[in-house]
């Protein structure tokens, strides 16, 4: 297995060339440079290291969720709940420092977001809040499926995703 060290911009730029769920940066390569995803896949291994001395933004910020989960560890997750928590997990994973912009997204009468289970609790009843895990952030979790899988979605489009990317992170719900 081979290391190569890249910076972050042409990390960043091999990301954005992701068609699939899960697809590593090898496949990305691959497909990019030799134009066949499918042909045998040696061992190599891509090292992304940060040059602090440049003046560029954090890593963490700019990562997609979609760099950090996969269909199938999605699915592995018990139930609708346990796949909306995980799958906003990996959002504020991917995006520590602007997570907060999913406090604004709301329903009609209650908020779906906040710091704490006592917030949630003020703005309705029987919400059922948990914490998103790895996060200060709490959400409601007694909605249906369908609720679900909107909250998903605006919480994508706060934090810049494109409509098909975060449609395609509500379909995981």
């Amino acid at each position: 297995m081979k290391t190569i060290h890249i910076e972050d911009d042409l990390y960043q730029y091999i990301a954005s060339q992701t068609q699939n769920i899960g697809e590593s940066a090898s496949e990305i390569l691959r497909r990019l440079l030799l134009g066949d995803a499918n042909a045998p896949v040696p061992e190599v291994a891509v090292s992304v290291e940060t040059d602090n001395s440049e003046q560029s933004e954090p890593l963490a910020q700019s990562n997609s969720v979609f760099d950090l989960i996969n269909k199938e560890e999605v699915a592995t997750q018990k139930g609708a709940v346990g796949r909306f928590l995980f799958l906003l997990s990996a959002l504020h994973r991917a995006h520590p420092e602007n997570f907060q912009k999913v406090l604004e997204v709301k329903g009609r009468e209650r908020n779906y977001f906040a710091k704490s289970a006592e917030e949630l609790e003020a703005h309705g009843s029987s919400i059922k809040p948990k914490q998103i895990p790895d996060s200060e952030y709490w959400v409601v979790t007694n909605n249906n499926t369908p609720r679900k899988k909107l909250i998903i979605n605006e919480a994508a489009i706060a934090l810049g995703y494109e409509q098909d990317k975060a449609e395609t992170l509500r379909e995981f719900i």
